[in-house]
This record gives C-alpha cells, sequence and structure tokens, in this order.
C-alpha cells in the first residue's frame, strides 16, 4: 500500500485513495462540500485544496481527486493552500450567501461574507457542486436534472426549466445537497421537489394513511424485492413494527400450549 506523508503524519492506505480519503482516515480535517463517497469525485466546490509535493514538484490540487502516490508528501495548512480556501469561500459564500450550512464551514476558514458582490439569481443558495446532478445520474439512474447556462446564470434545473417526467421523487438530490438548497415539500397527495416544481404522487401507509414514499420509487423497490416482499412496501415503518411485533406475541402465546 502507498505510503505518504500528510502534515508530517505518515499515512499507509489502500492503491486508488484519494488524498482527501488519506486525510480523514489519518483523522486530519479538510473542508469539502462536493465530495459524497456514493458518487464519483467532481471537484467543483475547490475547498479540499492541499498542496503536495513529489520530488522537486510543488502544487495546489483537490484532494478529492487527486489518488495518493507513494512518498507523496501533503500539506493541509501551508500559507498558499489557506490563502486559496479562503479566497474559494468568499466567492461560494457570493454564490449563496444566506445558506446556513456554508456560513458556518466560512466560520471554520474564519472567512466573513460581504467582501464580494453576491450573485443575483433564481437559486441564490445553490454553489453548483453538482452531488445532485451526478447522484440523480449515477446512482438513480434518473437524469431529471442536469446544469443549464453559463456564469452567473448557470443553475440546476429539469429540462427546458419544466417539472421533470423522468423524476421519481426519491430525494436523493435532497439528501446529497451540502447546502439545503434542495428540499422536499409534502403535499396531501404529492411530494414537490423544490425548486425544481416537480411534484409526484405519493403513496400512503395503507394502515395509518401517513406518507411512507413517491410511487414510481416504491414501484421501482417492488420490482427489486418481488411480490413476497412487495406488501410491506404498502406499510410506514411504524405500522410494519407494530405488526412484527403482534406477529411475535401471538407465537409467543401459541408457544406455550
Amino acid at each position: 500500500m502507498p505510503k505518504l506523508t500528510i502534515d508530517d503524519k505518515e499515512v499507509e492506505i489502500r492503491d486508488g485513495a484519494t488524498v482527501l480519503d488519506a486525510a480523514r482516515a489519518a483523522g486530519i480535517f479538510v473542508p469539502a462540500l462536493c465530495y459524497h463517497p456514493a458518487v464519483a469525485s467532481y471537484g467543483a466546490c475547490r475547498l479540499c485544496l492541499v498542496e503536495v509535493k513529489q520530488g522537486n514538484r510543488t502544487r495546489i490540487v483537490t484532494s478529492c481527486c487527486y489518488n495518493v502516490r507513494d512518498g507523496l508528501v501533503v500539506s493541509t495548512t501551508s500559507d498558499k493552500v489557506v490563502k486559496a480556501r479562503r479566497g474559494v469561500m468568499e466567492l461560494l459564500l457570493a454564490r449563496a450567501p444566506e445558506s446556513e450550512p456554508l456560513k458556518e464551514m466560512a466560520q471554520l476558514l474564519d472567512v466573513k461574507a460581504g467582501r464580494l458582490p453576491t450573485v443575483t439569481q433564481s437559486q441564490r443558495d445553490c454553489i453548483l457542486c453538482g452531488l445532485c446532478v451526478n447522484v440523480c445520474r449515477e446512482i438513480i439512474g434518473a437524469s431529471a436534472i442536469s446544469f443549464v447556462n453559463r456564469g452567473v446564470n448557470r443553475i440546476v434545473a429539469a429540462p427546458f426549466l419544466q417539472p421533470s417526467e423522468a423524476c421519481v421523487g426519491c430525494g436523493a438530490c435532497a439528501a446529497v445537497c451540502p447546502v439545503g438548497t434542495i428540499k422536499l415539500r409534502w403535499h396531501a397527495d404529492e411530494v414537490e421537489i423544490s425548486p425544481f416544481k416537480t411534484r409526484v404522487k405519493i403513496l400512503k401507509c395503507s394502515e395509518c394513511g401517513a406518507a411512507i414514499g413517491s410511487v414510481p420509487m416504491l414501484d421501482r423497490v417492488r420490482k427489486k424485492v418481488g411480490e413476497p416482499l412487495a406488501a410491506s412496501t404498502l406499510l410506514c415503518d411504524s405500522c410494519k413494527r407494530k405488526r412484527t411485533a403482534g406477529i411475535n406475541a401471538r407465537l409467543a402465546r401459541s408457544s406455550r400450549y
């Protein structure tokens, strides 16, 4: 396995791992917003910058996309790295000035908002990290959203800025969004994926009427688990537990006689 040095600490990690993986395995803090282990690294937010040295060459790289190499020397706190990260954070704050998670990250990096003019567009809190786009394409296989436009007008949206027919309402995009831009809004019979304005029918528990999830996503689950287990998708977690407890109680009573 490759051996490298991160902030004067020797780290040994598997082949194919990234510098970010190695830093986290060693308990060394490297800020990152666009990284998620479920999808391929994208390197969009640029917060995970580190300084690497191999031989006589030194440069700044995104640690989430840079694979480890034997003998690599990494600094996560050099003056160049700190300055670069702060500059990136100021740009992100200009893009998403109202994002609370981003403000918290800025405090960790000792960066204050307000030095740069803010971007004015509909998705004020989107930092264009691409996590939602990638998880929708790579994990869900729906490709219901993508990047559109360029420059300051660049946003994440469904095709033609209309509600997407490909969306299954799984909520994966909201789950991975690091700054809370994407939200699930539950209505009487539908779940809305905001800000994409996509609405998908929801299935309710056959016993208590609580919302379970979207109909298209649960249809996918039924096809995967097969008919014997399909009935379990009609119940919420609470009713499943009650039914299981009831079955166990009956079995316990019957075993006494």
